[in-house]
C-alpha cells in the first residue's frame, strides 16, 4: 500500500481473505479485513472500509496491535464523514492498546489521528501539540533509520498544523524532508500527500501560481494510484486558489463555478461532510457574484442543513464549533466543548457547586487530565536535519485520551 498500488492491494487482500476462509483462521481474517479496509479508504469506499473493518474486529482479540490498527483506521473513517465523537472514541481505545502493550508506533499514530482531528475542527494549537508528540516518538522508534512510514507520517502531521499555525518556514521545512524521504523509500502516497501539503504551504504565502502547481501534480499522482481521497484534497487546495483568484478579479466566475461543482460531486459520492459543506458555502458565494440568487439560496440551504446534521455545538453553551478557529477541549467520555466551557466544567467542584458532568451524556468527569493540555512545559519540535538523529527531549503535554 505504501507504494500507492491500490488495485493490487485489494486483489491480494482478498486472496489472503480466501486463504484464511480455507484453514478458518480468525487472526488471517482479521488481517485480511483490516487491508481491505485500508485500501477501500484510500480508494474513497468508505462504507465498505467500515463494514471491512467491523468484520476485522469480529475476528480479532481486542487487545492485540491488530486491533489498535483497526481503531486508527475506525477513527479515520469517521473523521472523513465527521464523526468525531466516534473517531475521538476509536483513538482512545487505539491509545489504551497502546499503552498496555508497550506498543510505540501505534501510540504515534494515534497521536496523528488526533492532531488531525483537532485541526479538521480548527484548534490549530491543539492540532499542533499531538503533531509534535507524534514527531517526537517518531524519533526515538528502533526501526534502524528514521526513514519510515511512521516517521513521513509524523512529519507531514507536523507540516499541517505547523501550516495552519502560520508557521511557513518550519512547515515547509518538514514536507520537503517528507517529500525527500517519500521518493527515497518509494512512498508514492506520503508523496502525494507531501505535495498536497507544499500547494497548502505556498497557498497561505499568497503563491498562488505555485500552489496551484502543486495541486496538479497531487491530483495526477493520486489519480494515477486509485487515492480518491488524496485526489479529493488535492482538489479542495486548487479550489481554493481558483477562489482566491476569483476574489481578486483575475479571473471570472466560471472557471471557479466549474471545478467547485465537480468538486461537490466528488466530495458527495465520496462521503466527505464537511468538505462538502465547504464547498457549498463557497458555491453560494460565487452564485450571488453572478447574480444567481435561485441557486445561491440552494445551496445556502444545503449547507445549513448540512451544519444542523453536523451537530458541531458544544454541549455547554449551545454555541457551534469547528467552522472558525478556537480552542477546544475533549472529555473522558469524548465529546467535545469549547476549551472555556470544560474549564469551567472543571472548575464547579472547586467552587462547592454541583458534580461535575458532561452536559451532552452526564457522565462524570473525574479526570483532570482530559483537561489539562495546556502545559507550561510543553515545546514544540524544531525541524533541522541534525535533529532527525538525534534523541527525542523530553515530551510532557498531556493528552485527552
Amino acid at each position: 500500500m505504501d507504494w500507492g498500488k491500490y488495485r493490487e492491494s485489494l486483489e491480494l487482500a482478498h486472496r489472503q481473505l480466501n486463504i484464511a476462509e480455507e484453514v478458518d483462521s480468525p487472526n488471517l481474517r482479521a488481517e485480511a479485513y483490516l487491508n481491505l479496509a485500508r485500501t477501500h479508504e484510500r480508494m474513497g469506499g468508505l462504507e465498505r472500509a467500515l463494514a471491512c473493518a467491523r468484520h476485522s474486529l469480529y475476528n480479532e482479540c481486542d487487545q492485540c496491535r491488530a486491533a489498535g490498527l483497526v481503531q486508527i483506521t475506525l477513527a479515520n473513517l469517521h473523521l472523513e464523514v465527521a464523526l468525531f465523537v466516534k473517531a475521538l472514541q476509536a483513538l482512545q481505545q487505539a491509545h489504551a492498546i497502546a499503552h498496555r502493550i508497550h506498543d510505540p508506533a501505534l501510540e504515534l499514530q494515534v497521536y496523528v489521528g488526533l492532531s488531525e482531528l483537532f485541526g479538521r475542527l480548527q484548534d490549530a494549537d491543539k492540532a499542533a501539540r499531538y503533531a509534535s508528540k507524534a514527531y517526537d516518538l517518531s524519533r526515538n522508534l528502533d526501526m534502524g533509520d528514521l526513514n519510515s512510514r511512521h516517521h513521513r507520517s509524523a512529519l507531514l502531521q507536523m507540516a499541517t498544523a505547523l501550516r495552519k499555525q502560520g508557521e511557513l518556514g518550519d512547515a515547509h521545512d518538514y514536507c520537503t524532508e517528507a517529500t525527500r524521504l517519500s521518493l527515497v523509500s518509494g512512498d508514492q502516497c506520503s508523496y502525494a500527500r507531501s505535495i498536497r501539503i507544499m500547494g497548502d504551504i505556498y497557498r497561505k504565502k499568497s503563491e498562488i501560481s505555485n500552489a496551484y502547481r502543486q495541486y496538479e501534480s497531487a491530483m495526477n499522482t493520486a489519480s494515477s494510484m486509485g487515492d480518491r481521497l488524496c485526489q479529493m484534497e488535492a482538489m479542495d487546495g486548487a479550489a481554493r486558489c481558483l477562489e482566491a483568484l476569483r476574489l481578486q478579479h483575475k479571473i471570472c466566475n466560471c472557471r471557479p463555478l466549474e471545478f467547485n461543482t465537480r468538486l461537490l460531486e466528488v466530495a458527495m459520492a465520496i462521503g466527505s461532510k464537511l468538505l462538502i459543506r465547504t464547498v457549498r458555502v463557497r458555491l453560494c458565494r460565487i452564485y450571488q457574484s453572478l447574480g444567481d440568487e435561485e441557486h445561491r439560496e440552494e445551496h445556502a440551504n444545503a449547507a445549513q442543513r448540512l451544519e444542523e446534521e453536523l451537530e458541531l455545538q458544544c454541549g455547554a453553551c449551545s454555541l457551534p464549533f469547528g467552522y472558525e478557529a478556537d480552542s477546544l477541549e475533549a472529555l473522558p467520555c469524548a465529546h467535545i466543548l469549547h476549551a472555556r466551557c470544560a474549564h469551567d466544567l472543571l472548575r464547579r467542584r472547586e467552587k462547592g457547586k454541583k458534580k461535575r458532568s458532561c452536559p451532552e451524556c452526564e457522565r462524570s468527569v473525574s479526570s483532570r487530565l482530559y483537561l489539562h493540555c495546556n502545559d507550561e512545559n510543553h515545546h514544540q519540535s524544531t525541524f533541522s536535519l541534525a535533529s532527525l538523529h538525534a534523541s527525542s527531549s523530553g515530551h510532557n503535554a498531556s493528552s485527552s485520551v
